[in-house]
């Protein structure tokens, strides 16, 4: 790492106290691994308040890739801009917010528009106070900002307007002023209520607006014939857009090529009157997807915003997820802890990595799990073996061509003139099936041990495919999804993410997004080599991100359609891994059934795979 990246680094960490670590790999940050649950717990809005040093991370990396070309004074300002955000952002208000606005029924991330650009100025405003010099950095950056926000809705000229009057590019009106001013000096708390008592009443008329101008874009949108990933919603719009008056629908063609706001005022009136008319049914529908695309086009705006040592995901109905992580022993494929891979290893650990791929920490910590589990690895490999012979190369007769001959067929054949008696080598099928893990890391995993048992039962899996040379590939996932093995990895390279898979523990289950993830990689593995494949899921709970009830059933069943599907589900009492996966679900009371849940599925589909 070079020294300039070093010596930044040394400077913000000695003005925050808190570990700034230089990366190729990108941003992130880290909290203490104690914390976390609590920590979590306030940044969704179940506590008001937590101790302050909970508050604080233990340390952050930023991307040195950004500022290859930059000047010193850029770097080191850009970065502690990034740093100072994520020192004094109260999450607590961040989803206070949100569901304010939902409450009265608008985006959550309409909240987050005006919220996000706030607390950048406010951060910059407390940064060029320490530090004059960086004033010229961040007006430079919102300029850029600026130039590439696209087409803006009313509600987010309204956001970009208090930008504009700290550049000195415009003037708000005076109350408008006052508070931005009032804002830019109060604390978290206080000036939240700020924007709640003095902003938010004008803004969320900008908001409407802008839900009005949506729905005439979407109808737009749809006379352009503009391709949506989302089938449904574009099956919706077509009803809308027939609905209407012959004459409004030529008037919508004639504005297909511009958007809502290029269009006369009267048209627009018209247009919207015309909604307000169609059957209570269809204006629901036309809401419902008019909420969906103003999401989106919300978190395009604010993504410019956001602190970029944070990875952020929208929840269920739009709710801005803040992803939390630990500071120390998390996956190295997440760029923002600090394994022992990347700081100096001693020669003893130089040696234990060659010759095990882990440290001698590690390399202890996994024979200790695998210790509880290695009977069962040598139990089903003794078991499968059995169902998959391996068979010798042979030479096969009575062909028309080759290379060998069969005298004995020579003597036959030749008097007769039919010449079928050349020999062919013949090398048996290689039988083999591709397996997808998928373990559950959620926070319901913390209870009854199950974490720990769920990794011995990842070791349970990786150590017999390996030993019968099955390619596997394993991800974990709560609320992300993290591959911790891909098919083309080495086993050995693999074994030290997988023991620091319990550093992920915590969050909810976004098991649609795990389900379908799991299967690109799957299928598109399995075209390649021309084999077939099972997806094995290994969970415990209800989903509390993404589909739910008979939507995630039919997903399933959709992914059945192009490769096994197994879920692995544990619990006394109700099992939603049964509910979901329907025959192919597999209940288990205990954790401690595990292998011969495994054994059956795995003597299953290798029988299956022997008939074929």
């Amino acid at each position: 790492m070079k020294d300039r990246w070093k010596a930044i680094a040394s400077i913000l960490q000695r003005e925050s106290d808190v570990e700034v670590i230089p990366s190729y790999e990108g941003w992130g940050t880290g909290y203490d691994p104690v914390y976390i649950p609590v920590l979590e717990m306030w940044a969704r809005g179940e506590l008001e308040d937590i101790p302050p040093i909970a508050k604080v991370p233990k340390g952050i990396v930023f991307d040195v890739r950004e500022f290859l070309k930059k000047d010193d004074e850029y770097s080191l300002n850009t970065i502690r801009h990034e740093l100072c955000y994520i020192l004094n952002t109260d999450f607590f208000l961040w989803r206070l917010g949100q569901r304010e606005f939902f409450k009265f029924g608008y985006p959550p991330t309409s909240f987050v528009v005006l919220y996000s650009l706030l607390e950048s100025i406010k951060v910059d405003e407390s940064i060029i106070q320490a530090h004059p010099s960086a004033e010229k950095v961040f007006r430079l950056q919102w300029t850029e900002r600026l130039k590439h926000l696209g087409y803006l809705y009313p509600h987010h000229r309204f956001a970009v307007a208090f930008v504009e009057e700290w550049l000195g590019l415009s003037t708000l009106p005076k109350d408008l002023h006052k508070a931005f001013r009032e804002y830019l000096k109060a604390q978290n708390k206080e000036a939240y209520l700020i924007l709640a008592d003095e902003v938010f009443g004008k803004y969320i008329s900008a908001i409407e607006r802008s839900q009005a101008l949506n729905q005439i874009d979407l109808l737009l949108e749809e006379a352009k014939g503009k391709t949506r990933q989302d089938a449904h919603r574009g099956r919706i719009m077509t009803d809308v857009l027939k609905k209407l008056p012959q004459d409004l629908q030529d008037l919508i063609l004639s504005y297909k090529d511009e958007n809502s706001e290029k269009m006369d005022p009267k048209d627009r009136e018209r247009i919207l009157t015309s909604l307000k008319n169609l059957p209570e049914w269809m204006r629901e529908y036309l809401k419902q997807m008019s909420y969906l695309d103003m999401v989106e086009r919300d978190v395009k705006f604010f993504s410019h915003f956001l602190p970029k040592t944070l990875e952020t995901d929208l929840e269920h109905k739009g709710f801005l997820l803040f992803i939390l992580k630990p500071w120390s022993g998390s996956s190295p494929k997440e760029g923002m802890s600090v394994s022992s891979r990347q700081r100096n290893l001693s020669e003893r650990d130089k040696r234990y990595m060659k010759e095990y791929g882990l440290s001698e920490e590690e390399f202890k910590t996994f024979h200790h799990i695998l210790k509880d589990v290695m009977i069962y690895v040598e139990s089903f490999k003794r078991k499968f073996e059995k169902l998959l012979p391996k068979e010798e190369e042979s030479w096969g007769g009575a062909y028309s061509s080759g290379r060998r001959i069969d005298f004995k067929k020579l003597q036959r054949e030749a008097p007769i003139k039919r010449g079928v008696f050349y020999k062919r080598r013949e090398v048996p099928e290689n039988k083999r099936l591709a397996f997808k893990l998928l373990i559950d890391l959620s926070s319901s995993m913390k209870k009854e041990n199950k974490a720990k048992d769920a990794l011995k039962a990842l070791l349970l899996f990786s150590e017999t495919l390996h030993a019968l040379g099955m390619p596997f590939s394993i991800s974990a996932f709560n609320e992300r999804v993290y591959s911790l093995k891909s098919f083309e990895e080495d086993y050995k390279n693999a074994k030290a993410s997988i023991i620091n898979a319990i550093n992920l523990l915590g969050g909810g289950t976004a098991l649609e997004k795990a389900l379908i993830e799991a299967m690109d990689e799957l299928e598109l593995f399995c075209k390649r080599q021309n084999i077939k494949g099972v997806l094995i899921v290994f969970s415990d709970g209800e989903p509390t991100r993404g589909l739910k009830g008979e939507a995630l059933r039919m997903l399933i069943r959709e992914l059945k359609g192009k490769l096994p599907v197994v879920g692995i589900g544990v619990g006394k009492e109700r099992n939603f891994v049964e509910e979901y996966f329907e025959k192919s679900g597999v209940r288990i009371s205990e954790v401690s059934k595990i292998p011969q849940a495994f054994s059956r599925v795995m003597e299953n589909y290798l029988r299956r795979l022997i008939s074929v």
